[in-house]
């Protein structure tokens, strides 16, 4: 049998996780079932990992961090219109083609309204603003770098413009999972698409506009 290096191993486990995570819930995500779905000793996991909390901080990870470079590549040279509709459509085939991965963002996210303890409560958020985060800086870097090579690109808040795009995929993501309709949800993610674009044909007036701070009355 072929040896599987540490890191193929520890991949294994965190994407087993995210599975194990979205059809059993948090609750059942213990080491020993997720090395079971992995199809690897437990021995294996407990080598790769330290402990539980050391996985999850890993697959936290994978479905923030390290999402953006799972993505197949944009196009080149994309005005920023069109990165926008692009950006979305291949993080709408993603879903598609692996929902327990939003299935599992979701739990993750929630796991802080489960919590009693202060301590825990405020880790739990630190790491779901850190999720959000990664997800906003990448793609706000992605409209940046289309923006900047775009002649008609307006001046606009790429923070908001990014955190809108997210939400309203996230929305989406829930509307399918709870009632799965492909061709409803591609039509909204393309009428999402059409909503960012709307803004930025109008820059003086929206909402995506940057806005000096109020210095009060």
């Amino acid at each position: 049998m072929a040896r599987v290096s540490a890191k193929d191993r520890s991949r294994q486990f965190i994407e087993a996780a995210a599975r194990v995570i979205a059809a059993e819930g948090l609750a059942a995500a213990t080491t020993r079932r997720i090395a079971t779905e992995a199809d690897a000793p437990l021995a294996a996991l407990h080598y790769c990992f330290r402990n539980k909390d050391e996985l999850l901080d890993e697959v936290y990870n994978y479905l923030s961090r390290d999402y953006a470079r799972e993505l197949e590549p944009l196009g080149e040279d994309l005005s920023l219109s069109d990165a926008v509709r692009d950006h979305l459509r291949r993080i709408w085939r993603r879903m598609l083609a692996s929902p327990h991965e939003q299935v599992t963002t979701f739990e993750l996210l929630l796991r802080s309204t489960r919590m009693v303890g202060d301590e825990e409560i405020t880790a739990a958020r630190a790491i779901n603003r850190n999720m959000y985060q990664a997800w906003i800086s990448s793609t706000s870097s992605i409209f940046q770098a289309a923006a900047q090579h775009d002649p008609h690109s307006p001046d606009v808040d790429f923070d908001l413009m990014a955190r809108m795009a997210i939400a309203g995929i996230d929305g989406i993501s829930l509307q399918h999972l709870s009632d799965p309709d492909e061709l409803r949800s591609a039509r909204l993610v393309d009428a999402l698409a059409d909503s960012i674009e709307h803004l930025l044909q109008a820059p003086a007036t929206a909402v995506l506009k940057e806005s000096a701070p109020s210095s009060g009355a």
